[in-house]
């Protein structure tokens, strides 16, 4: 008989309120020696709040915590890192002009007498690299490093910590390639071979089922469940997250899109990049462009705007254009949502004056803006879009993620474009919210609307379109139609090169 393993961190019945909001309401948890065991919610769930606490930034207004099945309360992070529990949150810590060693030991330099002991550090720093199968001089600064080895660094610095038991790890691909979330995902399982229990959050839900051990999900400050990984599917966790049916959101739009070319591109170049690009994108389509991080996607997508100069034939409706701005864009037809939407965002403005940003003309008379004609529309786009917000005067500053990304949605469609250019829509978003836009953007072209969908995740691309082509160094190297029957393995390989 196979005896229970004692959990290294139980939470039991935690609590905790602000002011008008209780972000947990008796929540309890474990996490088992070696084990990876995923914390998911939406926006707002409580996730962070329960990192939080375990971490020793915030306190907890009731219930228990015990490590190693003793008592603990966490009165700072000092007191938390003292016990082995560690919090690698997406903003790194790391300080780029020092070397790889010096960031790992940073607050804790070895000494032989008054002097720093340097060659402790560099030789247990390169003894862990090595102990993890990674390839780097511990003396290169962690400046030159890429987001995902500094990522790295981040974690290893907790490792390196003699008395580690738990680590949390908060978002830690949401700035990942796939071929990076993959040696990130190796670095976690020989982590688990050492018995420290890991804590993952994320919003990748794929992820998420594959390196866990066992799921735990939060709804509204609440604990909806908590199930192995091997028992569950993408459609019931978004159940649990949301609370909802998934049947409305079914793989494909099903749009009745005709053989009509909206857009159709004969060796086109954009940004000194991309190049010889043919396709032909039909109306009513979701045309999806997937390709890993440095493929071109994007490059493409902004010489389509006028953002790159271009070369080459583009043809929108028969009628053969280049535009050379985005106003020239604008015009056409064109509309683009950037990959930050940041960028195309102004946080100080509420909700109603950001979605009628592009249409100005339009809700002005003698250049002086009709402040009633502004707030019907942009309250006309909150319903039918569902942007959460307690009215049209909120900035846009304090929405989530993915009610701002509507925003930025609605103030295209008020101009009623031809083309919709989505680069990454879903990215930074909740899970809700990503099934919510990926459902809008089938029922747009369902009512006719071409989209231009680009993505990196495979999932994501065979869910939502109807084509897709897989770009690799600046070309297109593949098209593949729905009924082609493929799968993500596939779209990975072509978009690695791999035959």
């Amino acid at each position: 008989m196979v005896m229970p393993q004692t959990p290294i961190l139980e939470v039991r019945n935690v609590s905790k309120s602000f002011p008008g909001v209780k972000a947990l309401d008796t929540v309890s948890m474990d996490v088992l020696p070696g084990e990876v065991h995923a914390l998911l919610g939406e926006n707002g769930a409580g996730k962070s709040t329960l990192m939080k606490i375990i971490s020793g930034i915030i306190p907890r207004d009731a219930g228990e915590i015990f490590l190693d099945g003793k008592s603990v309360h966490f009165l700072s992070p000092r007191d938390a890192l003292n016990a082995g529990v560690v919090l690698v949150q997406q903003e790194l810590s790391l300080v780029p002009d020092l070397s790889i060693a010096e960031n790992i030991f940073l607050g804790r330099w070895p000494r032989r007498g008054v002097q720093v002991d340097w060659n402790t550090i560099f030789s247990e720093t390169a003894h862990l690299l090595e102990r993890f199968g990674i390839r780097e001089d511990p003396r290169t600064p962690v400046g030159s490093l890429s987001v995902a080895e500094q990522q790295t660094v981040e974690i290893l610095k907790a490792v390196s910590r003699p008395n580690l038991r738990i680590l949390l790890l908060d978002e830690p691909t949401s700035a990942l390639s796939e071929d990076e979330v993959n040696r990130l995902f190796e670095l976690v399982a020989e982590i688990k071979k050492t018995g420290i229990g890991i804590i993952f959050i994320s919003h990748k839900l794929h992820e998420a089922l594959r390196i866990a051990d066992r799921v735990t999900v939060l709804r509204d400050g609440r604990k909806v469940v908590t199930e192995e990984a091997r028992r569950l599917d993408e459609r019931m966790l978004f159940e649990y997250l949301t609370g909802k049916s998934v049947e409305v959101l079914e793989t494909g739009h099903g749009g009745d899109h005709t053989e009509a070319v909206m857009l159709a591109l004969e060796g086109f170049s954009s940004g000194g990049f991309v190049r010889d690009v043919n396709l032909k994108v039909r109306k009513g389509e979701v045309f999806v462009l997937f390709g890993l991080i440095g493929s071109g996607r994007t490059t493409l997508a902004r010489g389509l705007f006028g953002l790159e100069r271009t070369a080459g034939k583009m043809t929108l409706e028969d009628k053969v254009v280049q535009p050379k701005s985005p106003q020239e864009a604008i015009a056409l037809g064109i509309g683009y949502l950037p990959e930050d939407r940041r960028r195309a965002l102004v946080y100080e403005l509420p909700v109603f004056a950001n979605i009628t940003l592009a249409i100005l003309s339009r809700v002005s008379r003698r250049g002086i803006l009709r402040l009633r004609e502004e707030v019907g529309l942009a309250e006309d786009f909150v319903r039918s879009l569902r942007i959460k917000t307690p009215n049209v005067f909120r900035e846009v500053l304090y929405l989530s993620g993915g009610n701002q990304q509507k925003v930025l949605l609605a103030r295209w469609l008020a101009r009623k474009p031809k083309l919709l250019i989505m680069d990454e829509p879903t990215r930074g978003i909740d899970v809700g919210a990503k099934f919510e836009i990926r459902a809008m953007v089938r029922d747009l072209a369902r009512q006719g609307l071409t989209i231009l969908y680009i993505t990196s995740e495979p999932v994501e691309a065979l869910e939502v379109a109807d084509r897709i082509a897989v770009m690799r160094g600046g070309r297109i190297v593949r098209i593949f139609e729905r009924t082609d029957g493929i799968d993500k393995t596939v779209l990975l390989a072509v978009a690695s090169g791999v035959s």
